[in-house]
């Protein structure tokens, strides 16, 4: 990890598995909560809050797979059945397919440019 201007950079790899990360406890702590309530059909919706943010701070690609990850773990513990990746509730599954489309709309629009051109 490099030290510039007194901040602690790290390198893009470690942005994503971070930010993932972040997306993925957030989504299963916010399963805990939200499981059997009757607004846990909206809690994808909701979610597209914390996607912003993630991408907005850790770049397109956490935002991406946060998402993947969130609606992953949403439609194995969140939604019945559980420990399934078929979800029964049409609303439900029509909010968990808003967030992945809006969610990865939003990882390309709020990540913070690039700088310059990277040769391969």
């Amino acid at each position: 990890m490099k030290m510039a201007a007194g901040k602690l950079r790290s390198t893009p790899l470690m942005d994503v598995a971070i930010g993932s990360l972040i997306c993925g406890l957030a989504a299963l702590g916010v399963s805990i909560i939200a499981a059997g309530r009757s607004w846990q059909n909206l809690v994808p919706l909701v979610f597209i809050l914390v996607l912003l943010v993630i991408a907005g701070i850790f770049g397109s690609k956490a935002g991406i797979l946060g998402t993947l990850l969130a609606a992953l773990i949403f439609a194995s513990f969140l939604f019945a059945p559980t420990r399934s990746m078929s979800i029964a509730s049409d609303s439900a599954r029509s909010n968990l397919g808003w967030m992945l489309l809006v969610g990865m709309a939003f990882s390309f629009l709020f990540a913070p440019p690039t700088s310059g051109f990277r040769r391969h």
